[in-house]
């Protein structure tokens, strides 16, 4: 495994801790909230194989970007405060 791997894999692996720390915080969703999810779900499932896959495909791939952008935001993060630290100590 290569340092950039690993390094990855940390990043991956706060960034999933710093989530469910976050999502324990949040107030359960709402009923009205569940109540839309549902009907998007039921929505999604019922429409004809070829869009349901379409629609499939699109999701996964916004997944996917953002998942890339959080890694990048955290890294970002990460240098930024290193950085920030070693201009403090020059002080």
């Amino acid at each position: 495994m290569t340092d950039q791997e690993l390094l990855g894999m940390f990043i991956q692996e706060r960034i999933n801790m710093l989530i469910d720390v976050f999502h324990k915080s949040q107030p359960d969703k709402s009923e009205q909230e569940e109540e839309r999810i549902l009907q998007a779900e039921i929505f999604i499932e019922n429409l004809p194989d070829k869009e349901k896959k379409l629609v499939e495909n699109y999701i996964d791939s916004l997944i996917s970007q953002l998942a890339i952008e959080e890694v990048f935001m955290y890294q970002h993060g990460f240098f930024d405060g290193v950085k920030v630290l070693k201009y403090i100590d020059k002080l």
